[in-house]
């Protein structure tokens, strides 16, 4: 017969947290010797690529284009790099898309689209210009409709045309004028 020993409770709970000490102590040296080789926080880590990044920038040989555009500073600052926040917030908007408008995004936002609609937009499709060709094609319009209704005249069709060309130069007059008054009311 033979009887085997069985640890009571207190002689359990005593091997336990012996256990969980050295496995504790064991775990503070691991993560001490981590702290010694890898000292930098992860802030830092994020800092020290973002200062890489400007580094690289600044070394990198501009164009003869945008060289001789820009301002001789010395240095230039990242943050007022107009056409890089552009392109990232571009992109990052786009990552936000449904694929099929972020496919439509990327073909309107082009160079090519892009220098058209804005050449377009300080020109023919100006707010004035929109405005006055819309108010004068509906009036002039509605009146020959009205007219030709009333009195039995067939319409060629090129009345409404006729009319949003006539009221966008009309539109564009107005807003010289009004330009005018305004510089010469300061």
């Amino acid at each position: 017969m033979s009887v085997e020993h069985q640890p009571s409770a207190p002689e359990q709970n005593e091997k336990a947290q012996a256990e969980l000490n050295e496995a504790a102590h064991e775990r503070l040296e691991q993560l001490k010797a981590n702290t010694e080789t890898h000292e930098t926080h992860p802030a830092d880590q994020r800092a020290e690529k973002a200062r890489e990044a400007i580094r690289k920038q600044e070394q990198a040989p501009e164009p003869a284009a945008v060289a001789e555009a820009a301002p001789k500073s010395g240095t230039t600052i990242p943050f007022f790099n107009h056409k890089l926040n552009y392109a990232q917030t571009l992109a990052s908007v786009q990552r936000k898309l449904a694929p099929v408008s972020r496919s439509f995004s990327k073909v309107i936002h082009t160079p090519a689209i892009e220098k058209t609609s804005e050449v377009l937009e300080k020109t023919v499709a100006r707010p004035s210009v929109t405005a006055g060709a819309l108010w004068t094609a509906l009036i002039v319009g509605a009146l020959f409709y009205f007219t030709a209704r009333r009195y039995g005249y067939n319409l060629a069709g090129s009345e409404i045309t006729l009319s949003f060309f006539i009221g966008g130069i009309l539109g564009l007059v107005l807003e010289g004028l009004w330009r005018s008054f305004r510089r010469k009311a300061r």
